[in-house]
């Protein structure tokens, strides 16, 4: 059994993709905040605990068999409030800059790595 890089990128991508996935969700909301019978879009990086190739499921829950599909968004009900909009929009940009440094941090070790004993 070899070292498989991408076992170390997965968790990372996967963030990343939550991260721009809710991305899109808040534009969305922003950009139809003067339509008609809009109502919001909402999506919880809660929802990412549940997928199964999360860097934040547990063993246990592994087993148990959590098996929730990651950022699923649902409808608020209510219009869209720009306060709360760019108050996520905020929060996103805080968990985008927290990955990149985990990818980066996962970069300088393979460097690191691979340089050793040249």
């Amino acid at each position: 059994m070899g070292f498989d890089p991408y076992a170390r990128f997965n968790p990372v991508l996967d963030t990343l993709n939550a991260i721009s996935r809710r991305q899109q969700m808040i534009s969305g909301n922003i950009a139809n905040v003067h339509t008609p019978g809009y109502t919001a879009k909402k999506a919880e990086f809660s929802d990412l605990l549940f997928n199964v190739k999360s860097p934040f499921e547990t063993r246990l829950a592994k087993q148990m068999g959590s098996t929730l599909s990651p950022m699923s968004s649902h409808d608020s009900g209510a219009p869209v409030n720009m306060q709360q909009e760019m108050l996520e929009m905020q929060k996103n940009m805080l968990f985008y800059s927290m990955a990149t440094r985990r990818a980066a941090s996962i970069f300088n070790s393979l460097r690191t790595a691979s340089q050793i004993g040249r």
